[in-house]
């Protein structure tokens, strides 16, 4: 065993420092997310903005995913399967990766082979909970030693993370181990798409036949580990006849973690739970009319469209204790009702029905500092010309 484990380092630290001498083709960019399962988030739209703009460039996504690499094959898409040896010849000549959650979003082989290479890390949201290596309960006690460090100095000397306010790229630099030099406050390719009119709307949102959409988009319970569950959260009956009374669709996207939760206990015409159906967050988002949430970090996203937030935070005192701690007071950047029971939640789904919206100001401040005014509208172009000039 101990054995086995020398030998998969030793191997991996090779590869890394065999493929840093590989020369790079200054124009091949690959973009990967999600370990690998998903085409989404902030890889995505950047890549889609390269396929689309720039044709002096070779973007090829990488995916281990076979329905993804058919989905990309059918658009046109460059797409490789990340255990295909075409996908580790084209890992060792690219300079520049992509990721949203880390290397191995294209491929653990790959993550071995792009030594030299410029390294981006778009993440997948702006923190409200504490991420990485501020988190004490999931990464704190898996800081690399010193030896690691050592080793992985010279192949990933170009590794950058990018943030969006002057006060995340601060905070970046101690959830990611760099330094300041490493962290780019370039703006969130993904919600390019809030603001960007030549994306279709998906036939599934369009199946809504134009009812408003509340979407309920909760962050994951201790990666998913501890399923949410939907039946004791909600009186299903009474929030089923209100969206039938009020022509609503009650919309529920759990966190990646969760899409193998179990699903409602009954079919109910107005509740419509998406969480393994193949839509993307930002289009859900761009067409809600209302997002309710706890901790995740998509009401960061939300607030660009400045549109009704509401939070059901019925576990906070459990999850600061047992889950995730956060970067700020909660009550401070959470521009919008706290409802704690389902009660308190259908209240505010009245008084938003009737056009109160008492949370304007405070959504316009709160959006301030998680982006600085550069990083509130499309950022696709200044991501890439910046990555280009490293």
């Amino acid at each position: 065993m101990v054995i086995g484990k020398i030998i998969k380092k030793a191997s991996k630290y090779t590869l890394l420092y065999v493929s840093s001498l590989i020369p790079k083709k200054d124009n091949l960019l690959i973009f990967g997310s999600w370990l690998g399962e998903k085409y989404a988030d902030n890889p995505r739209y950047l890549f889609e903005y390269v396929v689309n703009h720039r044709k002096d460039l070779n973007a090829v996504w990488m995916t281990s995913n076979k329905s993804v690499f058919q989905e990309l094959t059918n658009l046109g898409y460059p797409v490789l399967l990340s255990d295909s040896k075409e996908a580790h010849r084209t890992a060792m000549r690219a300079k520049y990766v992509f990721t949203a959650t880390g290397k191995l979003d294209i491929g653990e082989r790959n993550s071995h082979l792009i030594g030299s290479a410029r390294y981006i890390n778009l993440w997948h949201g702006i923190p409200l909970k504490k991420i990485m290596y501020d988190d004490e309960y999931t990464y704190a006690h898996h800081r690399p030693n010193f030896l690691a460090n050592l080793l992985e100095s010279f192949p990933f000397r170009h590794y950058y993370v990018v943030s969006t306010s002057e006060t995340f790229s601060k905070i970046y630099e101690s959830a990611f181990l760099v330094n300041k030099g490493q962290v780019l406050e370039l703006g969130q390719p993904r919600n390019d798409y809030f603001f960007d009119s030549s994306y279709p709307k998906s036939d599934l949102l369009a199946t809504f036949n134009g009812k408003k959409i509340i979407s309920y988009m909760p962050t994951h319970r201790n990666e998913g580990k501890k399923p949410i569950d939907l039946n004791s959260l909600f009186d299903l009956e009474k929030l089923n006849a209100w969206c039938e009374k009020n022509h609503t669709v009650f919309v529920i996207k759990k966190h990646f973690y969760h899409r193998d939760d179990p699903t409602l206990s009954a079919s109910y015409p107005a509740i419509v739970d998406l969480t393994s159906q193949p839509i993307d967050a930002q289009e859900l988002m761009k067409y809600s009319d209302v997002l309710i949430t706890d901790y995740s970090s998509c009401y960061i996203d939300y607030m660009l469209l400045d549109r009704p937030i509401v939070f059901f935070n019925y576990d906070y005192d459990e999850y600061i204790k047992e889950d995730r701690k956060m970067y700020f007071p909660y009550e401070e950047v959470t521009p919008g009702a706290k409802c704690t029971n389902f009660a308190e939640l259908l209240q505010q789904l009245n008084d938003w029905v009737v056009g109160q919206d008492a949370f304007c100001q405070e959504r316009e401040k709160v959006k301030g500092l998680f982006y600085s005014e550069k990083n509130q509208h499309m950022v696709s172009e200044q991501v890439l010309e910046a990555v280009l000039k490293l």
